[in-house]
């Protein structure tokens, strides 16, 4: 009975709501920057931009919170789990894709067309996730040990992790999505372009995730006394 007990408290410490939350917005913002990547945004002087920009470094973010609240176990599982979903949402469209649609339905190219384009997408984005998310966590990992039991500099780990981050996810993710679909010159300036805003980004919204990050640690440090 005492075992028993012991395992279900065990197991309500190990994932709070707040957990489960925050791990399912991780998740949905790295589907929705998967689907909306394809299309493209004109931005001052003539800079073509992805339209991920504006959601996909919601993900830096809360993996640096993961890293740093949680620990690199749990976010290298929610990287499994992007990872997962990722996966079974481009085989989903691939089956829509190739489903007999009714004669009246009369936008079936175009429809098509918006959805095959996440097949080449997911190829990059995977490739890209898989090796960004994991220097990401091994960086913030090493620098996290000089301070394994508080929060300080943890502006630092995530500013400099999500350099490497975002300079790996670009220069892997750009080429393999979009060469052959725009001028080289146009897919260069992108992948610079890209690292910059996104740390631009991340630098601007630093205070906020340093708070909320405080905020997660000591809820999360009264979650598992209760």
């Amino acid at each position: 009975m005492n075992g028993a007990c012991s395992s279900k408290t065990e197991l309500r410490q190990m994932h709070s709501s707040l957990k489960l939350i925050l791990t399912v917005i991780f998740i949905v913002a790295l589907l929705i920057s998967n689907v909306i990547s394809w299309r493209q945004i004109l931005l001052p002087f003539w800079i073509a931009m992805t339209w991920g920009i504006i959601i996909f470094p919601i993900t830096y973010i809360l993996s640096d919170v993961f890293s740093e609240v949680y620990g690199y176990r749990w976010s290298r599982i929610t990287c499994y789990m992007g990872f997962a979903c990722n996966l079974v949402m481009s085989l989903t469209f691939m089956a829509v894709i190739n489903m007999k649609a009714p004669e009246y339905f009369v936008n079936v190219e175009a429809y098509s067309l918006a959805l095959w384009s996440t097949w080449r997408v997911l190829c990059a984005s995977l490739l890209a996730y898989v090796v960004w998310d994991f220097v990401n966590d091994k960086i913030f990992q090493k620098m996290k040990l000089k301070h394994p039991h508080d929060n300080k500099w943890f502006g630092w780990r995530a500013i400099l992790s999500s350099l490497a981050w975002e300079t790996i996810d670009s220069w892997i993710f750009i080429p393999l999505a979009f060469i052959g679909t725009m001028p080289m010159s146009t897919l260069a300036t992108m992948i610079i372009i890209q690292v910059v805003i996104k740390v631009i980004y991340e630098i601007i919204i630093l205070p906020f995730t340093v708070f909320v990050t405080k905020k997660i640690q000591v809820y999360e440090d009264k979650y598992r006394l209760n």
